[in-house]
């Protein structure tokens, strides 16, 4: 398959899963049970997906979402056009209450660099949810 049927495919899922905005069911009523998690499936976050996670972020806004954070342990390449996107969480929800979690390699050396400053870095979903309000 070639990286533009690839892709096409991740935006489909996208779109598929676009409406689900996951919470951690298990969680005790603490300050990170109020954190909302929304996972990013596939392995390219770019302009061809990025809408994708603007719509979920602002739909989780409109469900009354105070605190999200977005898990991207399955991102391995990110164009500016998702950096845009997740910049766009720290817009939605404010300062200290979005952040990004799991990015490694090649997304994370964006973010460091052209995204610094843009949105909060976290190692782990979880250190994000005890972090932000």
């Amino acid at each position: 398959m070639n990286s533009l049927a690839k892709r096409l495919a991740l935006v489909l899922v996208l779109l598929a899963f676009g409406t689900c905005v996951n919470a951690d069911e298990d969680a005790a009523p603490t300050k990170a049970a109020a954190v909302q998690t929304i996972k990013v499936n596939g392995s390219d976050l770019t302009g061809l997906n990025a809408g994708a996670i603007t719509s979920m972020l602002n739909q989780a806004k409109k469900q009354g979402a105070g605190t999200v954070v977005v898990d991207m342990g399955s991102v391995t390449y990110m164009a500016p056009a998702g950096m845009d996107a997740l910049a766009a969480g720290t817009e939605i929800f404010g300062q200290g209450h979005f952040g990004v979690a799991n990015l490694s390699g090649q997304p994370a050396e964006l973010a460091q660099g052209e995204g610094a400053g843009r949105f909060e870095t976290f190692a782990t979903v979880e250190e994000a949810a005890a972090a932000l309000k």
